[in-house]
Parts: C-alpha cells; structure tokens; sequence
C-alpha cells in the first residue's frame, strides 16, 4: 500500500511562490516587444504606436521607422504574391540570359524555327495545287462526258468529293500552320523585349520617356 507523503506547509508555500513567478516570467518573455514601432487605428478611428500591438489588431498594423517613416515589411509583400510566380519568372530570366548574348541572337533562333514551318507550310501548298489541279481535270473530263452525251462513270463523283474533302483538309492544316508560326513569331519577340529589359534595366515603353 502506497503511503501519501505531506510536505510542511511553509515548504509548500514556498513552491508555489516558485511556481507562479515562473509562470509570470515565462508570459512576461513572449510578450517582449518586437523592437519596431507600430501602428494601428483603433474602432473609434483613433491611431495608436507602440512596440506592442494588441492581439485583436494583428493584421491591420504597418510599421514605423525610427526615422517616423513607413517602413515596408519583406516578408508581409512576398506572401501577397502569387505562390510561385517570381521564381518562375526569375527562372526563366535567367534561361533567357544564359542562352542569349544579344538580342539579334534570338532573331536567328527565331528564324530557324520558323524554316520547319516554313517548309511545311509550302509542301501544303504544293499538295494543294496538286490537288486542286486533279479536281479541274475531273471537271474537264465531266464536261467532256456531257457534251456527248455519255453518262459519267459510277468512280467520277466518289472522286469530286474526295478531292473537295482533301482541299479542305489541307486548308485546315495551312491556317493552323500559320497561326503556329505567327504564335513563334510573337514568343520569341517576346523574349527579346524581355532580354532588352534585363541588359538595359529600362522596362519596355520608357526607355523613349527616359531619353527625353
């Protein structure tokens, strides 16, 4: 049978004592100011400073240098940004940099990854005339059936139609080869407006404003 041990009473008191002071030093160091002035309005409108601020106003306080002047706080403006977003910009300034050394560089970059296109665009073109000439001599070999009178063979206008179907095909394929050469065009000049910026350090559209 375990037997219940009591301390005197003085030596209890003392503990106790112990107890609270470390207990009141402990909440007095996580209230330490943090060093910096702050600033916060109050729901009558009133401002207040202080290095302390309130729980109940975290969040709608701004800092104060020592100077009396705003100060903007690192941390609280990056968190604002979209997650992800600078560094992902700054990589690909840096790719940017580290493949070019001026921007007639990206100029020829640019054109050939446009020859590709370029050849495929005129191979299209080229089967579109081919095409296109095939169904002009199916109309010829029609009017020729007509005029004297023959009926048209049971192939003839399964061929109209699949050459009416394969213009249209290749029509398609022209106008998206286009529009991927004219979204290349827009990238790479993109990048090149990019590239100016960073060698300049001029932001594109002031650099007219700042010669002046």
């Amino acid at each position: 049978m375990l037997r219940r041990s009591h301390l005197p009473t003085n030596v209890m008191a003392y503990l106790l004592l112990t107890l609270n002071t470390s207990t009141i030093w402990a909440a007095t160091e996580s209230k330490q100011p943090s060093g910096k002035i702050m600033k916060w309005v109050d729901e009558q409108g009133i401002t207040h400073y202080g290095d302390t601020l309130p729980p109940q106003y975290s969040g709608k306080e701004s800092s104060i240098s020592p100077r009396g002047l705003p100060q903007t706080d690192a941390g609280n403006s990056t968190a604002s940004e979209p997650p992800g977003k600078e560094s992902e910009q700054a990589r690909r300034d840096r790719t940017l940099q580290a493949i070019y050394s001026s921007e007639h560089e990206i100029d020829r970059a640019r054109d050939r990854n446009l020859e590709m296109d370029q050849a495929m665009l005129e191979g299209l073109e080229q089967r579109k005339l081919s095409v296109t000439a095939r169904l002009q001599a199916l109309k010829n070999t029609e009017t020729g059936y007509s005029k004297r009178g023959q009926p048209l063979p049971k192939e003839f206008k399964k061929d109209v139609k699949s050459a009416l179907l394969e213009i249209g095909k290749i029509d398609e394929q022209i106008a998206e080869r286009k529009h991927h050469m004219e979204t290349m065009r827009s990238r790479f000049e993109a990048d090149k407006k990019r590239f100016i910026e960073l060698k300049t350090g001029v932001p594109a559209g002031e650099s007219t404003s700042t010669a002046h």
